[in-house]
């Protein structure tokens, strides 16, 4: 492992590896730990604030819900973009409808508008109904609303996974009618009908559609609703908004339409009704509510819903024990938890069916189908919170995945429900099933199938006929590095398609789902898939543009590219039709490649302008000046992409832009963004940093509480931050636990990581493999109140790697010397088969941006390797790779027992120990070397080398020779097979020679006998 993280670590000096040595002493003080607020042992859904986020354009509904519910009944007041449900500030409603999105960005749903009013007068259209007293009476928490309507019909709200349940309490001596209008909804509804089944049924459904622009389709949603009692009249209306008593059915193909009953409240004040839905049919509302709400044919009543509906919120929020410093900040934390358990939303009746992407009716058999990816956002944050605490449920999120890319014949978008939307630039669902691939959460059954359908969507556009638009540009994008930039207001594919009038911020989501592919099939073992994707991580280089001179006297920025190769070099605050990125200028797209820091720091001039650069987009000096404060430079709201450069703390491209000083090195800068970014999220309407896009933001804010952010998707790693809380146990799926500790952490000041252990080995890197959590671990931090003096995490080998730029190099084998290698048969002997050599590979920039990257330098840890031998007699033997300069030298020792030329083929490769996201440093090598074997001399009187006592007696046959001339393996024992000299010459001369040959011998055999009898004396 330590191999690996050097290896893989942004290159901002030399060193080994500490990431798992011990911490050194650090000279800042602690700060004093306070005891702390724990939670409850029950209880937890009363923490819950839903009224957070339901101003400053966070769009969030306050009322009630099962977790991942089908049904989020809530009031409704507003659907504007600004104001997509509900204004808290407003100070009224229109009723109570049953399905809402959490927090996005544009109105949608709100079908099936249930509206109370005292007397006999039933309300037949949107109107506003005051709130009386809403500061005291207006209340909700996890699974319950509660208001006083201006006219004192006090209402009440909560509901199942597939029903919504209300309680209405008309004022006393009143007569009370309750509406249910279909004919208006949050967005474009369009035909509905309502039919009196009986005196206390109503049933009936809607068509509606429309999200943010994204499509004109729309979806039937059916509902089912049945009062606790029978009602004194009922009724309808149609397109002109007049009620007609006792009429039983009313049908439009648009506009007004409903139905409404009257009740005689004299005795019995209080009404209650429940309303299944379901996107499939009428038999499925019925069965969704009947399933639900009742037991042994008898209603459960308000009451019995909303216990077993908090319960539901106390089991999912309890797998969270957690201390915070406050009261306050433990709301903050369930609260934000909670908003990360509401999507997506379950799609299935309880009798298993669904509605598909191809709008038919389909079955999941012994497992639930998800619907509603908001994926653009999502894939940053809560598919790692999902994947990591909601184990199980995760894979039937992803099986749901899985069937809607077989019924809707392509992988989505935005899917909202059963219609692709197609709304935002990129390739969300890539990085979304990257991760979900690298954190095991994807089913064996369809494993293989989902990767081929992931691998195939990022490499080709999709076929004609199907609803999500894919990679429009994947065949330019593969032959070029990035997506052509259309103009938006030119028309042609640009205005057409997100992704070409997107094209920059569209490049910059194309490389990181790339590289989170290849980190993926790394992590899988699918090494050859793995490269191309991991390279493809490196496109986002194809945008820089040297030439643009920015404000704070840096030079050089990521640009748009047109169909040409051209920049389009808009100014830094151009509006999104200027300048090809979506949501976010120039400045706020340019740090999206965690993928490729040293890349980055390469464009930017250095690790010095890199951080000098990162330091004025957060406002560093004003974060230090003023710890936990928001600076002036940041975006006032998640909205605000286009009026500011600095940092916008609460829109998706920029979530991990903290987490960037733990790549280079300086992690206390972390905790400085960190704290004032988190305070943006305080207990009130208003808290939060612009939507929480179905659970995105909140998703961050657990995770950043927690000391941990997912900042690569499909690689697994976990930067590291100081936590908010000071302390949270986790349980598992499985009964494991997580630990955190943090008896430091402050609930509003930063805060600076001085230790850390996990599962009690101290460690300085500033990451960790999140698949470490999912059998339970513990982490402890030791945390200081400034950043004074702290070293951890500051080494080379502690930041966090960038997946596609790993150490890379080319391995080459030479022989050593003259070949063949000389060898004599006899006892073995090292042999100097090879040097290997390493050279480094630097990822190339593209000509026009200018930059020429830093020259890798390989780690010593990356440079391990390993060696063996196979002999062509089919002798395996193991190798020595020896340091010789700025090379190696291959050895291996061997006994050979006969002459002959050998043949050793040596294989050198990597043995570095690796985190499952890297490829190897370098790919294995091989060469043959010839051997050539030749027999010992043998001297006159030397005792033969086959055998005898060591002192002279022997048989007389060489090793592997037998006494008959033949060696043991068949050959010729000759004396010129053996090597050994001989003359077969004739005549004088030949004769000559042989005397004076045998007169050395002899004498040199005199020699010997001596030197032998001195040894034997002195034994």
């Amino acid at each position: 492992m330590a191999a690996a993280l050097t290896a893989l670590a942004v290159a901002v000096g030399g060193g080994a590896l500490t990431g798992l040595a011990a911490v050194p002493a650090q000279a800042a003080p602690a700060p004093t730990a306070g005891v702390g607020v724990s939670a409850p042992d029950t209880g937890l859904s009363a923490l819950v604030n839903p009224f957070v986020g339901t101003e400053s354009e966070g769009n969030a509904f306050p009322g009630a819900t099962a977790p991942f519910g089908m049904v989020q009944l809530s009031p409704d007041n507003t659907n504007s973009y600004a104001s997509t449900s509900y204004s808290k500030d407003a100070g009224e409603v229109w009723g109570f409808s049953h399905q809402h999105v959490n927090s996005a960005g544009c109105p949608a749903a709100g079908e099936v508008l249930v509206t109370p009013r005292a007397g006999d007068a039933p309300v037949t259209e949107r109107t506003a109904i005051a709130l009386k007293d809403q500061s005291t009476t207006e209340q909700a928490s996890a699974g319950y609303y509660a208001a006083q309507l201006a006219d004192d019909v006090e209402v009440e709200l909560t509901a199942s996974t597939r029903v919504g349940e209300h309680r209405y309490t008309f004022p006393e001596g009143a007569t009370g009618s309750v509406s249910v209008n279909v004919g208006q909804t949050l967005r474009d509804a369009g035909a509905s009908s309502v039919t009196w089944v009986d005196d206390r049924t109503v049933e009936g459904w809607v068509d509606n559609g429309g999200f943010c622009g994204g499509t004109d389709d729309s979806v039937r949603y059916f509902f089912s609703a049945e009062f606790d009692r029978p009602a004194a009249s009922t009724g309808t209306w149609g397109t002109d908004g007049t009620f007609v008593p006792a009429s039983d059915a009313s049908a439009v193909d648009v506009g007004l339409n409903g139905a409404a009953a009257t009740f005689d409240t004299t005795t019995d004040r209080t009404v209650e009704l429940s309303v299944g839905v379901s996107f499939v049919d009428l038999d499925g509302a019925r069965g969704n509510r009947v399933a639900e709400t009742t037991a042994d044919g008898e209603r459960l009543g308000f009451d019995a819903v909303r216990a077993s509906t908090a319960a539901e919120w106390d089991d999912a929020l309890g797998r969270f024990d957690v201390t915070t410093q406050t009261e306050e900040q433990l709301r903050i934390f369930y609260t934000q938890l909670y908003k990360s358990l509401l999507s997506p939303t379950i799609g299935s009746d309880v009798d298993g069916r669904y509605l598909g992407m191809d709008l038919q009716q389909h079955v999941a058999d012994g497992w639930t189908y998800y619907q509603r990816f908001s994926l653009w956002d999502t894939y940053r944050t809560q598919a790692t919170l999902h994947a990591l605490f909601e184990h199980d449920r995760a894979e039937d999120v992803v099986r749901s995945m899985h069937r809607a890319r077989i019924e809707g014949g392509w992988l989505p978008r935005w899917s909202l429900g059963a219609l692709e939307t197609n709304i935002m630039a990129g390739d969300p669902v890539s990085p979304w099933l990257a991760e979900n691939f690298a954190l095991g959460t994807v089913p064996d059954d369809i494993h293989d199938e989902l990767w081929g359908f992931l691998t195939e969507n990022a490499t080709t556009a999709p076929p004609a006929g199907v609803a999500s638009v894919g990679r429009q540009s994947a065949e330019y994008y593969l032959e070029n590095g990035h997506v052509p930039w259309y103009a938006e207001n030119g028309g042609g594919l640009g205005g057409q398609f997100e992704e070409y009038r997107h094209g920059g911020s569209a490049t910059m989501e194309f490389a990181l789902a790339d590289a989170a592919i290849g980190a993926a099939a790394q992590r899988l073992g699918k090494d050859d898939e793995a490269a191309p994707f991991l390279e493809r991580g490196r496109n986002w280089r194809t945008l820089w543009n040297p030439d643009v001179e920015l404000t704070g006297g840096f030079t050089g920025i990521v640009n748009a590219v047109g169909p040409d190769g051209s920049f389009n070099s808009a100014p830094e605050l151009a509006e999104v039709q200027e300048s090809g990125f979506h949501e976010g200028t120039p400045w706020h797209y340019q740090w999206m490649a965690p993928q490729d820091v040293p890349g980055l720091v390469d464009a930017m001039g250095g690790r010095e302008s890199f951080l000098e650069r990162l330091d004025q987009y957060v406002d560093l000096p004003a974060l230090r000046a003023a710890p936990g404060v928001s600076p002036a430079s940041w975006a006032e709201g998640g909205s605000d992409y286009y009026s500011s450069i600095g940092y916008n703390p609460g829109n998706e491209p920029m979530l991990i832009d903290p987490w960037l000083y733990d790549f280079v090195g300086e992690p206390a800068k972390v905790n400085d963004v960190l704290a004032a970014n988190l305070n943006r999220f305080p207990d009130t309407p208003g808290g939060g940093v612009g939507n929480d896009d179905l659970g995105t933001l909140s998703s961050w804010y657990v995770l950043a509480s927690l000391g941990m952010m997912p900042v690569e998707p499909g690689s697994g790693i976990m930067a590291v931050n100081a936590p908010r809380v000071l302390s949270a146990t986790i349980t598992l799926d499985d009964g494991a636990q997580v630990s955190v500790s943090a008896p430091a952490a402050s609930g509003d000041s930063p805060r600076y990581v001085r230790g850390l252990s996990v599962d009690g080995v101290p460690q300085t890197r500033t990451w960790f493999d999140a698949t470490d959590l999912q059998g339970g671990a513990e982490l402890v931090f030791d945390l200081a109140s400034s950043p004074e003096g702290l070293t951890w995490g500051t080494g080379p080998d502690d930041a966090v790697p960038s997946v596609s730029a790993p150490d890379q190099a080319e391995l080459a084998l030479a022989p050593v010397g003259a070949q063949p290698v000389p060898a004599e048969v006899g006892t073995a002997v090292e042999l100097r088969l090879a040097r290997a050599s390493l050279t480094p590979v630097t990822p190339p920039f593209p000509e026009s941006s200018g930059v020429t990257p830093t020259p890798t330098v390989l780690s010593a840890e990356s440079t391990v390797t390993e060696a063996r031998v196979e002999w062509d007699d089919g002798v395996v033997a193991p190798a020595t790779v020896v340091p010789d300069g700025d090379t190696w030298l291959v050895t291996t020792t061997r006994a050979f027992d006969a002459v002959g030329v050998r043949t050793a083929t040596v294989r050198v490769s990597s043995s570095a120990d690796l985190p499952a996201f890297a490829p190897v440093p370098f790919a294995p090598a091989s060469l043959a070397v010839p051997v050539s074997v030749a027999a010992a001399p043998v001297l006159p009187g030397d005792p033969p080398s086959g055998g005898g006592d060591g002192a002279g007696q022997g048989t007389g046959a060489a090793p592997g020779m037998s006494d008959g001339g033949t060696g043991a393996d068949g050959s010729s024992s000759s004396a010129a097979d053996r090597g050994g000299l001989a003359f077969t010459g004739a005549g004088p001369l030949g004769a000559l020679v042989a005397a004076a040959l045998t007169a050395l011998l002899l004498g040199a055999l005199l020699v010997r006998r001596s030197w032998r009898a001195r040894r034997l004396a002195t034994r």
